[in-house]
């Protein structure tokens, strides 16, 4: 039960840093490894695919640390900056993000979140709806 509280409130605390992450991520110039002097948090997930059904997408992802950390969600129109979308809990490898315009392509990302400033993101995977391909 402390567990599950704790990273509830992990949790919420990685969803504000995240979203001010997010943001900044798009405008600030690419860091290098050699610039970076953040610790690796532990490896990313991995195998982000979508299912494309119209006006509601599937993602589904492996999970690099056996169960032991939630996840967030991140998506948006595609060009667009992403925003956090859901947190999901801790071994979930899945999420189903509804409501969407059929016309509109979205790319989404998940981030395992192993404490509360320490992200591992996933590649970025998108659709592909104005060339009729249905997915990326």
């Amino acid at each position: 039960m402390v567990v599950a509280i704790v990273a509830v409130v992990v949790a919420v605390a990685a969803l504000i840093g995240l979203g001010v992450l997010i943001m900044d991520r798009r405008a600030a110039p690419p860091v290098t490894p050699a610039e970076s002097s953040a610790a690796d948090p532990g490896p990313p997930p991995t195998g982000l695919e979508l299912r494309d059904d119209s006006a509601t997408i599937r993602l589904t992802w492996t999970d690099p640390s056996d169960g032991l950390v939630p996840f967030m969600v991140a998506g948006g129109r595609a060009g667009q900056a992403l925003g956090v979308l859901a947190t999901v809990g801790q071994g979930q490898t899945s999420y189903t993000v509804n409501g969407l315009n059929s016309r509109v392509d979205y790319c989404f990302t998940v981030l395992a979140v192993y404490g509360t400033n320490e992200f591992a993101t996933s590649s970025q995977v998108c659709t592909s709806r104005e060339s009729g391909a249905g997915q990326n």
